[in-house]
Formats: structure tokens, C-alpha cells, sequence
């Protein structure tokens, strides 16, 4: 009678111990997925500090930046649909859906972003108006408003006294000045040409040395980049940045 109740709890203790192992299912790998890609202007230049942020059903949304190429990456997706929104001041933001397929886990993407063109609003004036010149009333509307440009009035000119007016830009954020072979200096935003505009007549390829005099200058706006030009001073050709120059009047 003894050994048979030794070999029931024996055989019992060790029934207890194998239900646990028989009853527990191995867990299955969580399918993981991966996204890359580039943010980009109209004209397939590289957009820095980009805000990259991805939603997925059922998961906390996730950001990264780009870098100073444009791209980003982002791993330990869980789901392989989802939707990217891509967003940078001075920029349209873009909302793009995405889905990855399951045999691929990973994707990648190019995400172009358009210019916002700065919208001013309507303005009314009441009784006299100090600025008899209405080119001089929008410019300084702009200086007040408008927070991308960069903004020099005549008495700036007066108090430096260039030769050349290229010198006043000088000290603009971005504006490189460099000793030209014909006339005074040539201006170049990020090592190329920006657009110039004189009293509002574009004039592609012209100079600033070449084309007014410091005497002649009124006002001079700088916009480094498409962010904040005036649309009607818009032109998609301006990728290296637009001045505008509005002369005296006589």
C-alpha cells in the first residue's frame, strides 16, 4: 500500500508540472516594417528640419526630422498601412498615405513640398497717407507683416554710405558679396544669382551694381528663399533667392 501511494504523487507532481508547458502557446514574432525617404522643393533640392510624422492605426504617432540632405528613416513600424504628414514653415505640409507590402517590409519615398506664397491682407487707408509713394506703402506693409524677408530703407543707405549698393547687403543673413570684374560686386544667395526686380520690372540675369546706383535707392527687400515673396514678385525660376529694389522718386 505504500509504494502504490508513492507512485501516485510521484506521478501526480509531475502531471502539475507538464499542464503549464502543454497549455502555454509560443508567442509569434511581430511582423515589423520600415519606411525611408527624402523631402524635397519643387525642384528636387534637399528641405532640411522637415517635421516626418507617421500615424498608424492602433499606435502613438511617431516624428523625426529630416537632415541636411533631406532624408529620414523610420523603423519598428507595426502596421504596414499608414499615412506620413510632412511639414516645414515656409512650406505647403503634404499628408501622404502609404502602404507597404507585407513581402517587403520596408519602402521608401519622396516627398516634394510646394512653397507657401505669403498672402497679405487687404489694408484701408483712412484720411492723409504719410507715404505719398505707394510703392514705399506696400514695402513697408511688408516689413510689418511679413517676418522672411529682410529689409533695408534709405536711411540705412544714407548712414553707411556705400559706393556700391551691394555693400548694404553685406550684413544680410545669406547674402554673400563678392568683387565683380565689371562693377562693384556681385551678389549671390547660397553661390548662385538670385532673381533682381527694379520698381517692380523683372530683370533675370542683371546685376545689382550694374543696374542702380545708392543715390537712386529708395528701399531694398531680400527674400533668401520662395518662403514670404510677395505673389505677385513669385517667379518658379528664383531658386536662388529674390531682391527687390524700389528707387526714389524724382
Amino acid at each position: 500500500m505504500v509504494r502504490t501511494r508513492v507512485g501516485l504523487v510521484v506521478t501526480a507532481a509531475f502531471a502539475a508540472l507538464a499542464s503549464p508547458l502543454s497549455s502555454q502557446q509560443v508567442a509569434r514574432p511581430v511582423t515589423q516594417y520600415a519606411l525611408a525617404g527624402q523631402v524635397t522643393d519643387g525642384h528636387g533640392g534637399a528641405i532640411t528640419d522637415a517635421e516626418v510624422t507617421v500615424t498608424q492605426d492602433g499606435a502613438a504617432a511617431r516624428s523625426v526630422r529630416s537632415d541636411t540632405t533631406g532624408r529620414f528613416a523610420m523603423v519598428d513600424l507595426v502596421t504596414n498601412t499608414f499615412s506620413v504628414r510632412v511639414r516645414r514653415i515656409g512650406y505647403e505640409a503634404r499628408t501622404i498615405p502609404v502602404t507597404i507590402p507585407r513581402s517587403e517590409r520596408r519602402a521608401s519615398l519622396v516627398v516634394a513640398l510646394e512653397p507657401m506664397v505669403t498672402k497679405l491682407p487687404g489694408m484701408s487707408v483712412v484720411e492723409t497717407e504719410d507715404e505719398p509713394d505707394a510703392r514705399l506703402r506696400d514695402f513697408r506693409a511688408r516689413r510689418s507683416t511679413n517676418s522672411f524677408g529682410h529689409y533695408i530703407e534709405r536711411d540705412v543707405i544714407d548712414k553707411r554710405r556705400p559706393q556700391y549698393v551691394s555693400e548694404v547687403l553685406r550684413a544680410v543673413p545669406g547674402i554673400y558679396v563678392q568683387a565683380s570684374r565689371r562693377i562693384g560686386n556681385n551678389v549671390r544667395i547660397r553661390g548662385c544669382m538670385p532673381l533682381l526686380w527694379l520698381d517692380g520690372v523683372r530683370l533675370p540675369g542683371a546685376e545689382l551694381d550694374e543696374t542702380v546706383q545708392p543715390q537712386d535707392v529708395a528701399a531694398i527687400e531680400i527674400y533668401n528663399s520662395f518662403a514670404g515673396i510677395p505673389a505677385q514678385f513669385f517667379d518658379r525660376a528664383a531658386t536662388c533667392g529674390t531682391v527687390l529694389v524700389w528707387t526714389r522718386s524724382r
